[in-house]
């Protein structure tokens, strides 16, 4: 006889993130005053447990996974290995959370619940199998991520961010809904496999809908065209919070993309193939020519995150299992994942010190907060790709993947767009360890809570040690991303 707790087994990682949210809530809500530490501590345990449950599924594992819940959800190797790494960027916010303590005090229980519920709907984003499965974890990571923008209601640039992000992102659902409905449409079924089964050519209503789908998604990416959200966003919301947008919110989203991409429209290959290389082209020109024009940081690491998302659809050109490129995308994810969420928590702690967002505020910033500075420079070195550094690398195999599918003339347009990031990259060095600080003597800057600086210094080590473990990792990204070719 079935225990009646064995579907719960295809969800342990998803239940223990829910029930982590509903316990820091219900702790907001018996009481308010309850202590920041008290809901870090709930929050870190739930996400270190969602990432270990993960490893209990690699046990006789079959081959291309399993399928559950009526084929809406699939475990495979490629949703354990991304799974964690959201878990991982999640783990650095709630840690980072204590550098804007003062801005989210009154809804601190929320802001952790709310947290784990946007880990939980790109857990369930990167596992879904059926559309309405699909959509319905994107709308749980959207709205997740709309109200912590708007968390700290004092803040008349959150509000204003939360709204620009909830009208963007309402533009592109419509989009991504009617680009779906196409496809069922013409396949009958809302099953991804499936419809790639009844797709055995390319159509003009099947090239729309696909096209329509990509375009959709390409906002979680941050993406051009939908990239408008991306500055207003990053500058209104909790450093925190614009981190785990930066890097949960992307990651969650190629994932999404390179499962529908390659399992759903394998068939038309050459359609989609054509819609991502020019996203990747837009993203990378316009996010690095207008990022050298900010004056301010927040805006400057915004079009510079724009540029990135173009570096990463490269990898989805190398689609196939020969080629890599979804393997080296997923390593490209999670080591730029870790370098930025560490760059907007020294930026969180900077800014709670007093410094305002202005790249001049930065200047002499390492004699005032030399770990913090250190971090930043850690980050925006690696950032540019210089080796030995683990962004080099992560370009390297992006690049590498690209040229082996065959666009090498892409790979001119990336080189030229890194180049010239080496511009407002090292602008920010400068100013940072050349240039002297403005008007007084500087004064050493007060120190930050442990939380704050364990992320800081977690992620400023990752950035230099995973470029050591650089080929170990790519196995393993490589390793989950080829069980989507079938």
């Amino acid at each position: 006889m079935q225990s009646p707790f064995a579907p719960a087994q295809d969800l342990i990682p998803e239940g223990i993130l829910l029930l982590g949210a509903v316990v820091c809530w219900a702790a907001g809500a018996v009481r308010p005053t309850v202590r920041l530490r008290t809901l870090q501590a709930i929050s870190a345990v739930t996400l270190l447990a969602a990432a270990v449950s993960c490893l209990f599924y690699l046990r006789n594992l079959p081959v291309g996974g399993y399928t559950a819940y009526s084929d809406g959800l699939i475990v495979d190797r490629f949703a354990l290995f991304t799974i964690p790494t959201l878990c991982a960027f999640a783990l650095f916010t709630v840690l980072a959370g204590d550098a804007v303590a003062e801005r989210i005090r009154p809804h601190a229980g929320e802001y952790h619940g709310l947290v784990l519920m946007a880990t939980l709907g790109g857990a369930l984003l990167v596992s879904a199998r059926e559309m309405i499965a699909f959509y319905v974890a994107l709308e749980l990571l959207s709205v997740s991520l709309y109200v912590l923008v708007g968390m700290a209601k004092t803040d008349p640039r959150g509000s204003e961010a939360g709204f620009k992000y909830l009208i963007f992102g309402a533009a592109s659902s419509a989009v991504l809904l009617y680009g779906l409905a196409l496809l069922y449409g013409l396949t009958g079924t809302t099953v991804l496999t499936e419809v790639a089964q009844h797709l055995g050519h390319t159509t003009a209503a099947s090239a729309l809908g696909i096209a329509l789908v990509l375009v959709g998604l390409s906002f979680k990416l941050g993406a051009v065209p939908f990239h408008q959200w991306v500055p207003d966003v990053y500058e209104g919301a909790p450093a925190p919070i614009a981190g785990l947008i930066a890097t949960l919110s992307k990651t969650a989203g190629f994932a999404a993309v390179a499962r529908l991409a390659v399992v759903t429209f394998g068939v038309s290959a050459s359609t989609w193939t054509a819609v991502i290389a020019a996203l990747a082209v837009a993203s990378m020109v316009y996010g690095n020519v207008v990022a050298l024009a900010q004056t301010r940081m927040r805006r400057l690491l915004a079009y510079s995150s724009i540029g990135q998302a173009g570096f990463v659809l490269m990898g989805l050109l190398a689609w196939r299992s020969d080629q890599q490129g979804v393997g080296a995308a997923l390593f490209y994810l999670f080591t730029y994942g870790i370098t930025l969420v560490g760059a907007f928590a020294a930026v969180a702690l900077v800014e709670a010190a007093g410094v305002g967002d202005n790249i001049d505020d930065y200047r002499g910033l390492s004699r005032r907060a030399p770990a913090a500075a250190a971090v930043l420079a850690l980050a925006m070195v690696s950032l540019v790709g210089i080796p030995p550094l683990v962004g080099f690398f992560a370009k390297l195999f992006v690049f590498e993947a690209a040229v082996l599918a065959g666009y090498a003339w892409l790979l001119v347009i990336a080189v030229a767009s890194t180049v010239i990031s080496a511009g407002y990259y090292l602008r920010v060095l400068k100013v940072m360890f050349v240039d002297a600080p403005q008007g007084e003597e500087p004064t050493e800057l007060p120190p930050a809570d442990i939380p704050v600086r364990v992320a800081v210094v977690v992620c400023a080590l990752a950035t230099v040690a995973l470029g050591a473990a650089a080929q170990p990792l790519l196995a393993l990204a490589v390793g989950g991303s080829g069980q989507l070719i079938r």
